[in-house]
Parts: C-alpha cells; sequence; structure tokens
C-alpha cells in the first residue's frame, strides 16, 4: 500500500512539474529579427539561420532585406525608438556614431575573449571605440583589389598587369574602344564615377589617394583633421579627371560596375570579394582574374572596410543574438559564406583551400591582407566619419563631370581646399578638430 501511494504521489509531482513547467518552456521561445542590406548576404543569413534552428529549434531567426540607404534610413530612425532588429548588418562606418550615442551593445567579455582569438588583430583594432570596448562584430571584410577582362588584355597585346597607377591608366587607354562617332562602347579602367553615398569616395580613396599618398585624415593629439589639402590630394584628383576628360577611360554617363564587367563593357574596375559570385552566378563565361591594387608614387595598399553585425541596446535577447552571431561565423559557415555570396569573412585561420579550386580569384582577397607593405586601411571610429565621406562623394561627382578641370591646377586645388574645408567644419560641429 505505501509502495502505492508513493508510486501515485511521485507520478503525481512529475505530472505537475510537467504542467508547471510547461510555460516555462513556451518563455523560453525566442524570435530574432536580422536587418541585411544585400540580396546575396541576405540569402546567406536565411541558410546559415536554418542551420542554426535545427540546433536551436526554440529559436526563429527572420532576416529582413533592404535598400542599403534604405536601410541606413530605417535604422537612423528605429534603432534610437527602441524598434529596430536583433542583428543589424551594417558597414562599421555607419554604426559607430550609434554606439557613441548609446544605442548599440558593446560585445560581451566571453564574445570578446573568443574574438581576440578567430580575429587577426587589426581587425579587433578596427571596431574597437575610444572607449576600448568592441561595438560590433567584424563579420565581413570588404576589402578591394582590381578585376580585369583576361581576354581584353590578350586582344590590346598587354601581357601583365598594372604594377602602378601609371601603367593601370596607359592600359586603361589601349583597352579602351570607341564607335565611328567616338562614343564609348568599352571603358578601358571604370573609376566609379558616380552611385552617391560614401562608396564613390571609398572607390576614389582606394583608388587615387592612398597611391599618392593622401589620407582623408589625420590624428593629431585626440582630435582629427583633413589631410589631404596638398600636392598628394591636387595630383589625386587630377588623376581622375585626366583619365575620364583627357585620356577617356570612362565616362560619367557610361553603364559601371560588375553589371557592367559582366557584361564585357569594362576591362578593368576595382570591387569587392562578393563580385567574384556575382560573376559565377551572373556572367560564368566571363574570362578574368584580379590583382592587388596597384602602387603609386605615394603608397600602396587598399580600403578594407569592415561589415559589422551589432546587436542594439534595446535588443531582448542579447545572449541568443550574439551567440548567433558567433555561429554565423565559425569555420563551416565563413567557407560557406566566403563560397555561396563571396564577401569575405573576417576570420583568421580558415582552410579556404578547397573553395580556391572551383574560384582562385578568392585566394588574392586572403593575401591581400598578409602581403608585406600593401596596407590594409579603415575608417577611423569617430562620430561623424560617414558624413565626411558622404559629403567628399557629393563634390567629387561633380568635380568628375568637369572636362574644364584638365590642365586646371589652381580648378583642382580650389576644388580640394573646400572639400578639406567641409570635412574640418564637420569634424569642428562634434568638437573633434585638431586646430
Amino acid at each position: 500500500m505505501k509502495r502505492l501511494i508513493f508510486g501515485i504521489t511521485t507520478l503525481f509531482i512529475a505530472v505537475a512539474f510537467v504542467v508547471l513547467a510547461a510555460p516555462s518552456v513556451q518563455a523560453q521561445s525566442v524570435e530574432l529579427n536580422v536587418w541585411t542590406a544585400f540580396p546575396e548576404l541576405n540569402d546567406q543569413v536565411k541558410w546559415i539561420a536554418a542551420k542554426y534552428m535545427q540546433k536551436h529549434p526554440n529559436v526563429k531567426i527572420k532576416p529582413t532585406l533592404f535598400p542599403q540607404r534604405a536601410l541606413e534610413e530605417k535604422v537612423a530612425v528605429a534603432l534610437p525608438a527602441g524598434q529596430a532588429a536583433d542583428l543589424i548588418e551594417l558597414d562599421k562606418m555607419g554604426l559607430y556614431p550609434y554606439y557613441v550615442s548609446g544605442f548599440l551593445e558593446p560585445l560581451p567579455d566571453n564574445v570578446v575573449a573568443w574574438m581576440k582569438q578567430s580575429y587577426p588583430d587589426y581587425a579587433v583594432t578596427s571596431v574597437t571605440a575610444d572607449d576600448g570596448k568592441i561595438f560590433t562584430f567584424p563579420w565581413l571584410n570588404s576589402l578591394k583589389v582590381m578585376f580585369y577582362n583576361k581576354d581584353h588584355f590578350k586582344e590590346a597585346g598587354i601581357t601583365k598587369t598594372p604594377e602602378t597607377v601609371q601603367e593601370m591608366l596607359e592600359m586603361g587607354m589601349k583597352l579602351t574602344k570607341r564607335d565611328a562617332k567616338g562614343n564609348l562602347t568599352r571603358a578601358g579602367l571604370d573609376l566609379r564615377l558616380s552611385g552617391g553615398g560614401f562608396g564613390t569616395s571609398q572607390k576614389y580613396w582606394c583608388q587615387a589617394m592612398i597611391p599618392y599618398g593622401a589620407p582623408v585624415l589625420e590624428k593629431v593629439g585626440n582630435k582629427w583633421r583633413a589631410a589631404y589639402d596638398n600636392e598628394a590630394g591636387y595630383k589625386a584628383l587630377q588623376f581622375y579627371v585626366d583619365a575620364v576628360h583627357k585620356h577617356k577611360v570612362d565616362s560619367v554617363a557610361f553603364k559601371s560596375d560588375a553589371e557592367a564587367f559582366g557584361l564585357g563593357m569594362t576591362s578593368m574596375f576595382q570591387r569587392e570579394a562578393w563580385v567574384v559570385g556575382y560573376l559565377a552566378k551572373n556572367a560564368p563565361n566571363i574570362n578574368y582574374s584580379v590583382f592587388l591594387m596597384p602602387r603609386g608614387p605615394g603608397g600602396w595598399g587598399t580600403v578594407g572596410n569592415t561589415m559589422g553585425l551589432s546587436v542594439p541596446k534595446s535588443c531582448k535577447h542579447k545572449k541568443e543574438a550574439f551567440d548567433f552571431a558567433m555561429f554565423m561565423m565559425n569555420d563551416d559557415m565563413s567557407r560557406a559564406t566566403f563560397s555561396d555570396s563571396g564577401w569575405q569573412p573576417f576570420r583568421k585561420g580558415v582552410d579556404y583551400s578547397e573553395l580556391y579550386k572551383k574560384r582562385p580569384a578568392l585566394e588574392t582577397f586572403i593575401k591581400a591582407a598578409e602581403t608585406p607593405g600593401h596596407a590594409v586601411l579603415d575608417y577611423e571610429n569617430i562620430a561623424p566619419i560617414f558624413e565626411i565621406h558622404s559629403r567628399m562623394a557629393d563634390r567629387l561627382m561633380a568635380a568628375f563631370k568637369r572636362a574644364n578641370l584638365v590642365d586646371d591646377p589652381k580648378g583642382i586645388s580650389k576644388i580640394v581646399n573646400a572639400m578639406a574645408k567641409e570635412s574640418n567644419n564637420i569634424l569642428d560641429e562634434y568638437d573633434l578638430l585638431a586646430k
């Protein structure tokens, strides 16, 4: 009888425990929203999320795609209002001002420890704020190299890739084609002359300012000032103006970027690793390869701006959000992201040897960060950095249209001087201008 009573009591307790525990299990279900700015990355997040949800059935992950500019606008409204997604993918220069304003969660200590073991030092430095905390995951390294059409090079009798910016310009002239009326039919060198936003100034920085030795900003003490209102800065702009209006290797009105390259309308252009995936999908027959950005009289290097993944302060599931972000960056997911999307993960020590056999161009992107003497630059972690580069882009796009700047050094210097003054005025508004 005692055994029977004991058994019934035990059963009652077990049933009661299950009943009482049921609401708790239900409460543990988590929904994470992820905002992305590029179609191929949104597809990748969906694929990774499916893998993660298999291991964590209580977690539901919902990726949402926005055009880049639309996402920037949405974040500007939603993040301060506490209504942003649980994970936001944006360029770190666009994310940093929100961290300074207190809207982003710094990485917790355990995640920081993992990251410092798993990432190269320059990646950690690029996302370290002035307060010493890491404000975003350095998910992807948006490093730039030059793409070139091998058939165009062969047709023009060019047997090597350019090592200097001057060689690149000369080859671009040989590669350029026009019709009987003089209209451009093939751009020998796509210079990214339009498009708006900081992307235009970014390509200009990489293509001309780095090789001519003109930094965008320089640090003086704990403040900053424009560093390109000088001979190096004038030569950088003159290079672009001459290329377009004197040597005519490109035109503001001509189709550009990855689409034009995939259509065989351009012979050389500067872009990131995602183009490898784009070409595999959209132009599989294009015969191309890549080379490092050419050096110039003032320097050699590229821009490797960071695509970050940030968790807002308003996120209700920070632990799960950080855990999913770490999962997105493990070895298998890094290999899949590099292979499927073409975007270059920041992780170090990942074996990509099998991927290189299928897409050999990707190896150059990894080596670019390891080549001695070849600098990989990133944006400064200051609140107005996005505005500084966006305003530069507006002035540059106007200058690129001006054929009257050819052989006009005074006109060139006047534009650069005004652009630098605007950069300094923006710094001054944030009390960051070095006097």
